[in-house]
C-alpha cells in the first residue's frame, strides 16, 4: 500500500471513531423518551394495544439480534448500521404522520413503527461497536477502546440529559406556546401539532443519523487487498446461519467470554426492570411528577461517572473483582429502594439505573478484547439477545409475583391503597431474585470452568 493509501485509509479510520461517537449520541437523543407513555396514548391508542405493540418491539428485537449480527459480520458493518440508521427515518416518519385520534390506521402505523424500531435496534446493536473497535485496532490502538468508550458515554449522557429536558418542554403547550410568543405575539401552536413536536424532532435527529451512517468506512480486508468478495452470489441469510453457529461454538468454547454475557445478563435484566418502574417507585416516595424529567436527566448524568468508574475498573482490577463491585452496588441499591424511604429513596435508585451502562461498558470493554473480528459482531449480538431475554424473563417472573401478591394481600391495605401495598410488596423480590441469580453464576462458574484464573487476572496495561 503506498503512503498515499496509508494515509487516506489512516483518516477515514480515525472518521469512524469520530462517526461513532455522533452515531451513538443521536440515535439516542429520542425526544419523546421523557413522554413514552403519554404520547402513544394522546394519539389515541389504548393502553392494551400500548401493551401490544410494547410486546411486538420486543420480539421483533428477539427474533433479529443475533441474525443481524451474523449478517454483520458477513455483508460488512456499515450496511447494518445504514439499516439501522434508516430503519429509525421510518420508524419516526411514521409516527409524525399517523393520524391523532382512534383508527385502525394509527394501531397500523403505530405497529409498524415498532417493528421498524425493533429492526433498527437489533441491526445497530454490535454492528457499529464491532466497526468502531476493529477501525481502532486498524490504527494499532485497541487499548484505547476503554478510553473511547468513556468519552462516548460522556457525549451521550450529556445530550440524553439534554434531550430529556426538552423533549419534556416540548410536549408542553403552554411551554411552547409561550416561548412562539416571546418571538411573535402571533405564533401559536395548535395542541395537535405540539403533540408531534418531540417525534418530529427526533426525525430530525434520525436523519443525522442516517448522513453519520453513510460516511462510515467498512473494514475489509479482503477490499483493501483489491480482492473484493462478490456477496451478489452467495445466500447471505443462510450464511448468516451458518455464521451463528460458529459463534455460538466459539462463545461456548470460551468460558470467560460466556460468563461475561451471564454476568451482564444477571446484573442487567434486575437493574432495568426496576428502570421500566422507576416512575411508579417515584410516586410512590412522594417525589412530585413535575420532577421525573428532571430526575431522568440527572440520572443520565450519573452516567459520565459511571463510565470514568468503570474504565477504572477494567484498567486496573480483575474481572472477578469488577463483578462483586457491580453487584455490591447493584444489591445495596435494591436493598435500599425496598424499604421505599419517601424522598430520600430516590438515591437508592442510582444503584439500579447505573447498572444498565456500567455492564454495557464493561462487557463491551472484556468482549471486544476476547474475539476475534471474523465474529465479534455476531458475539457482540449474543451480548444482546442475552440482556433482552434476561429482562423478558424478569418481566414475567414480576408479573406473576405480583399476581400472587395481589391475591394473597386482598384486605390487608386501605381500599384507596391496595395498588400502592402490593408494588412496594414485590419491591421485596428484587434483592432476593438477584442473590438467587449471583449464586447461580458462581456455582455454575465453579462447575464449567476449570481454569478461572481468567477471572482473577489483572490487567498488564493499567494506563
Amino acid at each position: 500500500m503506498t503512503s498515499d493509501k496509508a494515509e487516506q485509509l489512516q483518516k477515514k479510520l480515525e472518521g469512524n471513531l469520530k462517526r461513532f461517537i455522533i452515531f451513538r449520541l443521536f440515535y439516542t437523543a429520542r425526544f419523546y423518551y421523557p413522554v413514552f407513555t403519554v404520547l402513544f396514548l394522546d394519539y389515541g391508542l389504548s393502553l392494551e394495544q400500548f401493551a401490544m405493540l410494547n410486546l411486538v418491539w420486543a420480539l421483533t428485537i428477539v427474533f433479529a439480534e443475533v441474525p443481524s449480527g451474523a449478517l454483520a459480520d458477513i455483508v460488512g458493518r456499515k450496511s447494518l448500521v445504514v439499516f439501522a440508521a434508516l430503519m429509525m427515518v421510518v420508524e419516526m416518519a411514521l409516527i409524525v404522520l399517523a393520524p391523532i385520534g382512534s383508527s385502525a390506521l394509527l394501531f397500523w402505523m403505530f405497529l409498524g413503527n415498532r417493528i421498524c424500531s425493533g429492526l433498527s435496534e437489533a441491526a445497530a446493536s454490535g454492528a457499529d461497536e464491532a466497526l468502531a473497535y476493529d477501525s481502532l485496532k486498524a490504527l494499532g490502538r485497541e487499548d484505547e477502546w476503554a478510553k473511547l468508550l468513556e468519552r462516548t458515554t460522556f457525549v451521550v449522557s450529556i445530550g440524553f440529559f439534554s434531550t430529556m429536558i426538552l423533549g419534556a418542554f416540548a410536549y408542553d403547550p403552554s411551554v411552547v406556546n409561550s416561548v412562539l410568543g416571546v418571538i411573535n405575539s402571533e405564533w401559536q401552536l395548535d395542541n395537535n401539532i405540539v403533540i408531534r413536536l418531540p417525534v418530529i424532532l427526533t426525525l430530525i435527529t434520525a436523519c443525522i443519523v442516517l448522513i453519520t451512517a453513510l460516511g462510515f468506512h467498512d473494514l475489509d480486508e479482503k477490499e483493501e487487498n483489491g480482492e473484493a468478495e462478490d456477496f451478489s452470489s452467495r445466500n447471505a441469510l443462510l450464511d448468516s446461519f451458518k455464521q451463528i453457529a460458529v459463534a455460538a461454538k466459539w462463545t461456548v468454547s470460551h468460558r470467560f467470554v460466556l460468563f461475561v454475557i451471564l454476568a451482564g445478563l444477571a446484573l442487567d435484566s434486575v437493574g432495568r426492570q426496576f428502570a421500566v418502574l422507576a416512575s411508579e417507585y417515584y410516586r410512590i416516595i412522594e417525589i412530585p411528577i413535575s420532577w421525573f424529567g428532571f430526575i431522568g436527566a440527572g440520572m443520565a448524568l450519573i452516567g459520565i461517572v459511571n463510565a470514568r468508574f468503570s474504565r477504572y475498573l477494567v484498567s486496573v482490577h480483575s474481572p472477578f473483582f469488577n463483578f462483586m463491585t457491580l453487584s455490591a452496588i447493584l444489591l445495596t441499591g435494591l436493598v435500599g429502594i425496598a424499604l421505599a424511604i419517601p424522598y430520600y429513596g430516590v438515591l437508592f435508585a442510582i444503584g439500579a439505573f447505573a447498572m444498565m451502562g456500567m455492564v454495557q461498558f464493561q462487557a463491551s470493554y472484556y468482549i471486544n478484547k476476547a474475539v476475534s473480528s471474523e465474529l465479534r459482531a455476531t458475539v457482540l449480538s449474543f451480548k444482546g439477545l442475552a440482556l433482552n431475554l434476561g429482562l423478558g424473563f424478569a418481566s414475567l417472573l414480576y408479573t406473576g409475583y405480583v399476581a400472587a401478591l395481589r391475591s394473597s394481600q386482598q384486605g390487608r391495605y386501605a381500599a384507596e391503597e391496595p395498588e400502592n401495598g402490593v408494588f412496594v410488596g414485590a419491591l421485596m423480590a428484587f434483592p432476593v431474585y438477584f442473590l438467587a441469580l449471583f449464586f447461580i453464576l458462581i456455582v455454575l462458574a465453579r462447575l464449567l470452568v476449570s481454569q478461572r484464573d481468567v477471572f482473577f487476572r489483572k490487567p498488564v496495561n493499567t494506563k
